[in-house]
């Protein structure tokens, strides 16, 4: 019988990207090869609004800081994920709106007053992401300390804290290890408390997950690893009596046949952009290239490496068929996911063929309710 869940899927957007002056445009494929893909509040209004026509559910931004990665600035663009989720808000009815904030950049109150004036339009589609942050230049820009992976956790965790005592409580005083509140207020509150998301593989971002998160972010190029953590956290939830969803994103290239993929992929890996590549992969790992590989995977090279992340920043790659790509996200329902989010070469009309031609196989499958 058809499975009675329902994948939600979405976009994860180019809020995200380079443009030009600063080079050719470019999102999720660290490659020169073309993107037709605008880093501009009217291009993503235009998603969206399609996601919404299509029946889809999720919108997901990430936030950005700096100059990008290498010479060619990949990532350089950024979009400020709140205001464009508010401007979404209004426009829709029905998607999920996710929006994203580098803990260690912005004060909890003012996030909090952010957040208040969102859930007002949004209600409880609006979701905010929290990120503690990984990239060392961003954060030398800002003058703000880098500090150790469990240090900026604990400044997440009590940035959650302080931000929903704003949301809850009034005159209230707080001393902790990174803010000290007198007297704190904000009104308006939000109606609802919004969700809240995090990312993260290491054993403290699972714990935090599992005891302030509602949605967990998760990766997906291993799906038997990926139902371990999603099994993990799942427990570890059940400690604080909450429950948490799962969501995780993807790079899709569907096309009619897969010579037409292959000779596709061989373009954009002739034109890739090995140094912006080595940048993310250094910045995420905090280890140079050459002792990443050495501890990623036995028998890894550095070049397989990099060709990962050229190819969707590191995320698990559906291509092929719409038949093959329906049945690797029928996987990933299998294996516990409640949301996927996906990122295109083109966008736009990507996303109108990807509703066309892989959906209604879902919805055929069990995997999807009908529209």
């Amino acid at each position: 019988m058809p499975s009675q869940r329902h994948l939600e899927l979405g976009i994860y957007a180019p809020t995200v990207g380079r443009m030009p002056p600063v080079g050719p445009s470019s999102f999720q494929l660290v490659s020169d090869a073309s993107q037709r893909i605008e880093v501009t509040w009217e291009y993503n209004k235009r998603l969206g609004l399609l996601l919404e026509d299509l029946g889809l559910e999720v919108f997901f931004q990430a936030q950005r800081g700096g100059a990008g990665f290498g010479s060619k600035r990949f990532w350089s663009h950024s979009l400020d994920s709140f205001n464009v989720g508010a401007a979404l808000a209004a426009l829709t009815s029905k998607i999920r709106i996710m929006s994203t904030v580098q803990t260690a950049y912005f004060h909890p109150a003012q996030v909090a007053r952010q957040a208040a004036t969102i859930s007002q339009i949004a209600g409880p589609r609006w979701m905010l992401n929290l990120v503690s942050g990984w990239v060392k230049p961003d954060f030398d820009m800002l003058d703000i300390p880098f500090d150790d992976h469990a240090k900026r956790y604990r400044r997440t965790e009590e940035f959650v804290t302080v931000m929903k005592k704003f949301w809850t409580e009034d005159n209230f005083d707080y001393d902790g290890e990174f803010y000290r509140i007198r007297q704190g207020y904000c009104e308006p509150k939000p109606s609802e408390i919004p969700c809240l998301v995090n990312a993260g593989g290491s054993p403290v971002a699972k714990d935090f997950v599992a005891k302030h998160c509602d949605w967990y972010f998760v990766g997906s190029a291993d799906p038997e690893q990926s139902r371990k953590d999603i099994a993990e956290v799942k427990e570890k939830a059940k400690e604080f009596n909450r429950e948490v969803k799962f969501i995780t994103y993807i790079f899709t290239l569907c096309r009619e046949s897969t010579s037409q993929c292959e000779e596709e992929m061989e373009e954009v890996l002739s034109l890739r952009d090995n140094e912006a590549a080595q940048g993310i992969v250094e910045g995420l790992s905090g280890q140079t290239i050459g002792t990443f590989a050495q501890n990623f995977r036995e028998g890894a090279t550095v070049d397989e490496i990099l060709e990962g992340v050229v190819v969707g920043v590191g995320s698990a790659k559906h291509i092929g068929t719409p038949k093959q790509v329906a049945d690797q996200l029928a996987v990933l329902q299998e294996v516990g996911f409640d949301a996927v989010t996906t990122a295109f070469r083109h966008c736009e009309e990507e996303l109108i063929q990807y509703g066309e031609n892989v959906v209604p196989l879902l919805e055929n499958m069990g995997v999807r309710r009908k529209r």
